[in-house]
């Protein structure tokens, strides 16, 4: 069986600490955060052996992108996953209320320009 190499993007690693801080200090339910903490990074390492049983987002811009999903509560874990490469980009961890589909293509535009710049 193979196992892909997880690569949490800065981005989708602040999501998490941002996320997390916001139950933990705002709504002050630490063991909440910590909880939801645990779990989204268990969710992300069960994709080191199977990214692709995910399914591509349901937004038909988003999945012609290759990007997937993955639920945990009311979270949604964006990635993509690379099959020659044997890697999962963790590109987004987004609350379910969130408009996903403006942050993410924001982001991948952003990431593009800033290839750009450096050629």
């Amino acid at each position: 069986m193979k196992k892909y190499n997880i690569i949490i993007l800065p981005l989708a690693e602040d999501d998490i600490i941002n996320q997390t801080d916001y139950i933990a200090f705002t709504l002050k339910s630490p063991q909440t955060a910590l909880s939801i903490s645990v779990g989204l990074r268990k969710s992300i390492d069960k994709l080191l052996y199977n990214p692709f049983r995910h399914e591509l987002d349901e937004d038909e811009e988003l999945a012609f992108l290759g990007i997937r999903k993955q639920y945990y509560k009311n979270y949604k874990i964006y990635y993509l996953a690379d099959e020659i490469n044997q890697k999962v980009y963790i590109l987004r961890v987004l609350h379910m209320l969130v408009d996903s589909k403006s942050v993410l293509l924001r982001m991948l535009k952003n990431d593009e320009n800033q290839l750009n710049e450096t050629k």
